[in-house]
Formats: structure tokens, sequence, C-alpha cells
């Protein structure tokens, strides 16, 4: 079984070792910058603030990384600026030179743009940082161990 070893604090940020199966002798050091950063000065995280999201498995106090990008694809998730918020959408198709944005969020209406101008958009989603074990956890009374 893989063990892990001291790290040493020769960076600003410590990289994790991650091991391919638990029957691995060598570890790889893990960087979620180089993983999920592509063009650091263009990125940018939001913490979500909206529980109308779950649909999408996106929770509250999740963690976006956003790219900021005037090129999109279908499928994409996009961050709109609307009204000093940030709202979310998927670019769902475009049919008859329409775009169709679906909206993640239950209580916002689905939009029909004809140009891309129409809506301020502040990038696309490229990773959501999802919290699996509560924050607050149960206290140690509580916890078993195996």
């Amino acid at each position: 079984m893989a063990t892990l070893r001291s790290l040493t604090r020769e960076m600003p940020y410590q990289p994790m070792p991650c091991y391919r199966d638990h029957n691995a002798n060598l570890a790889m050091k893990l960087d979620l910058n180089s993983l999920c950063i592509r063009r650091p000065k263009e990125t940018f995280f939001i913490q979500v603030k909206n529980p109308n999201l779950l649909a999408w498995g996106i929770d509250f106090n999740d963690l976006l990384i956003v790219e900021n990008s005037q090129d999109f694809a279908v499928n994409d998730l996009l961050v709109v600026e609307k009204q000093g918020e940030y709202k979310f959408y998927q670019f769902f198709n475009e049919i008859n030179g329409q775009k169709i944005l679906f909206s993640l969020d239950v209580s916002q209406p689905n939009l029909r743009i004809e140009n891309w101008q129409e809506v301020e958009i502040a990038g696309v989603i490229t990773n959501v940082v999802h919290q699996m074990r509560s924050r607050f956890s149960a206290p140690a009374a509580q916890r078993f161990v195996a």
C-alpha cells in the first residue's frame, strides 16, 4: 500500500501527492492550478451563493472556476452579468441565427438572443470545486471509525 511521504515547502503552494491506485509506490505531484487553470490571467473564481443550481450538481458554496473567453461552444456553461449579479446559463444550441441559453437557475427564465452583444458574458465555467463532506461535519463523538 502506498504511504504518504513528508512534503517540504519549496513553493508558495504545496503540491499534493497523487497515487494512481492503492498499490502504487510512486506518487505524482498533483497541482490543481495546472489541472484546472489553462489561462491564469483570464481566470477567476466565483463562490456560489445560489441554492437553485442543485439540478446541475452545483451546490451552495461550491467554487466555480471561470475563464474569460469570447469563444463559446454548444453545451458550454456561461456566466452572464445581469444587474450586478452573476447568472448561469448553458449555451444549448443555435437555431436559425438565434442562440438558446438555458438557465441553470430554475427561478430565472431561459434566453433567446440574436447576437452575443445582447448579454454581458463574464466567462465560461471550466471547473466546479464541490465539497463532498460538509465543512460542519458531525462532532467527534458522533463519528464512526473503520
